[in-house]
């Protein structure tokens, strides 16, 4: 087996490599405009490979493109089948769990990590981690030093466990490079590496996900942030794609030049809902900002399992997960299962196999078969029946198990419809593993029948070919809308209508303190590599390094820095010349058109570059 699926190269056309010509849409901008733009970005005669990972809450997967190598033409994405082995689960992804060593090294990672620590005897000598990546998602205490709890409760280091993950990925995709006798040697500079993020994370994740890539052995200069949404996005707009429909398949065209089309990523953990559209150049425009929540397919197997707890009872439910650490694994698959495909019986009960151990133990704990309670309880009566080791579930209780995630979704996509700027937009397609669901691709479709509801085929992998499309070219989308409102803290003369308590005075002279220094406004549209540029100058005359906070909003017009924002890190601006004392000023430039965000400094009477860095990772 050598663990490669080939993705047929005459799907992945009209991917011309992009100029600044005049028309293109890209606006041309001097070199040092750039530089830190730029800086994931190498010239593309350098660049042999893109590796692309999809890092997701529940599932994971990698794959990569040769570049310029006859015969190498297609994305080979990584298959799981011997691992998956009869788990009747996605073969082209992993479970996103990891496997460690009491001492934090790695063990395994995927199906392997699910396996071994599901056979161990004692579980408690090993370190195993799963579902851990919502930690990221509006975690407003994430640093350097976030911590997460193992199974066994027991904390960790959040970023070891997240490099250890990609590490693995980016070894194991290596030896699939190995694998197919490429005649080409790959050196560090030769591969664009992609990992994928929800683009409803902040920039302080990106920023957590990024440390954790170069600890794993991936420098910064090799190395573009996805943002998932915008990555299927990609794939859609080009390829000519099987589409699931109720009674056949048929074929979803490649867009022409200024159709609209929305992008709903059912993930794991998060939705992300994206808008775009395509301008005469084929390159793609974000219409409206980044959206969505934590309503992924996660949230429903959640549901499932606190309903058969309830029904158990906790503390039995406990003493099952440690004592059969195996059938917990084969109950928490069957639940995936057939939250993925639901298949009634006759009567439109949805079955669900539980393990017999659970069942036994039941059993000698309550004295009566599983079976005989539900039946006598006048809580589940009604609801459900055992029978066979089935769990017969009726179809209302199944259905309130969807209901928080399926409202959310539905509510979410209909503002957003209703938002003029999304004018004209007929398509409306579903991609990622949630979207396999029935019931939100008939809830989607009854709810909006004025759109084009569509599934491509291999929707779950919608997200990582076209990841691997945007890092052979990252300029395909031109431009992207800024999430939040973004701005410094700055001190200016008293105005009328500035609140009172924000006055003070400096030599005899009123200044307002605390006033919001807008740099980038929520909802605005930015071209990539386009600049803000604020000033910043010392407070000291001898000052050699100023840091400035900066601050985050969803107000467009915030004014002050109060409740309404708050601090997400501190731009450090070195300033090593110190001749003009308080007269020295540094040009910051942030650059808001690309998935991350980055800066640049020049000295305004030297002209010279000056190191600007910017920490989103607070070391507390």
């Amino acid at each position: 087996m050598s663990g490669l699926e080939e993705i047929p190269d005459d799907v992945i056309s009209g991917l011309e490599e992009m100029s600044a010509e005049p028309g293109s849409g890209l606006e041309e901008l001097p070199d040092d405009v750039f530089e830190e733009r730029q800086r994931p970005v190498k010239e593309s005669s350098k660049i042999k490979m893109v590796a692309a990972m999809d890092f997701g809450t529940t599932y994971s997967g990698y794959a990569f493109k040769l570049i310029g190598i006859e015969n190498h033409k297609n994305i080979y994405v990584k298959s799981w089948n011997d691992e998956a082995g009869g788990s009747c689960l996605p073969s082209e992804e992993a479970p996103t769990c990891v496997l460690l060593e009491a001492n934090g090294d790695f063990k395994s990672f995927g199906y392997t990590a699910e396996r071994e620590f599901s056979e161990f005897e004692d579980p408690k000598n090993w370190r195993f981690f799963k579902h851990f990546k919502m930690i990221l998602h509006r975690d407003q205490g994430l640093c350097s030093k976030t911590t997460i709890k193992d199974s066994n409760g027991k904390e960790i280091s959040a970023r070891l466990v997240f490099t250890h993950c990609i590490k693995f990925m980016k070894d194991d995709l290596m030896k699939m490079v190995e694998r197919k006798k490429v005649d080409t040697e790959f050196k560090t500079e030769n591969i664009r590496w992609v990992i994928t993020v929800p683009a409803i994370w902040e920039e302080p994740a990106k920023q957590f996900m990024r440390e954790a890539a170069r600890e794993a052995g991936i420098e910064g200069d090799n190395l573009l942030l996805a943002l998932e949404p915008e990555a299927a996005s990609i794939y859609v707009k080009e390829m000519n794609v099987e589409v699931h429909t109720d009674m056949n398949q048929s074929r979803l065209s490649a867009f022409s030049p200024k159709t609209k089309y929305m992008i709903v990523d059912l993930g794991g953990g998060t939705v992300d809902v994206t808008v775009r559209e395509v301008l005469p150049d084929r390159s793609l425009k974000e219409i409206t900002k980044a959206s969505g929540g934590a309503w992924g397919g996660l949230h429903v197997n959640q549901r499932f399992y606190q309903f058969i707890e309830d029904l158990v009872g906790n503390k039995l439910m406990e003493k099952f997960r440690e004592q059969h650490p195996a059938a917990q694994l084969d109950l928490e698959r069957e639940i995936e299962q057939k939250k993925r495909n639901l298949t009634g019986d006759e009567q439109n009960r949805i079955l669900i196999n539980l393990p017999g151990e659970l069942i036994e133990l039941f059993e000698k704990t309550k004295g009566k078969s599983l079976s005989d309670f539900a039946t006598s309880s006048g809580r589940y009566r009604e609801k459900l029946e055992m029978k066979f080791e089935k769990l017969r579930m009726s179809l209302d209780v199944t259905m309130d198990m969807f209901k928080p995630a399926v409202d959310s979704i539905l509510r979410h996509v209909e503002e957003l419809v209703s938002d003029p700027l999304t004018k004209g937009l007929k398509n409306i397609i579903l991609v990622g593993g949630f979207s396999d669901c029935k019931i939100i691709q008939k809830a989607m479709r009854e709810k909006f029948k004025d759109f084009r509801v569509v599934i491509p085929q291999e929707a779950g992998l919608a997200v990582l070919q076209g990841a691997v499309l945007f890092g052979e070219n990252p300029l395909i989308v031109s431009e992207r809308v800024s999430p939040f409102t973004y701005g410094t803290r700055q001190l200016r003369y008293f105005l009328d209508g500035d609140p009172p308590e924000y006055r003070t005075e400096i030599d005899g002279a009123p200044f307002c303190k605390n006033v919001f220094n807008v740099l980038a406004r929520s909802g605005q549209t930015f071209r990539v590599g386009q600049r803000v540029t604020t000033e910043v100058s010392p407070v000291k005359p001898n000052q050699t390094v100023m840091p400035v906070n900066v601050y985050q909003s969803n107000n467009p017009d915030q004014m002050y820095v109060d409740d309404d924002c708050r601090e997400i890190g501190t731009m450090i601006v070195d300033m090593p010349d110190t001749t003009g004392g308080l007269d020295r000023i540094v040009d910051v430039s942030l650059a808001f058109g690309d998935t991350e965000l980055h800066v640049t400094g020049r000295d305004r009477s030297s002209k010279e570059k000056v190191s600007v860095t910017i920490d989103l990772l607070k070391n507390n």
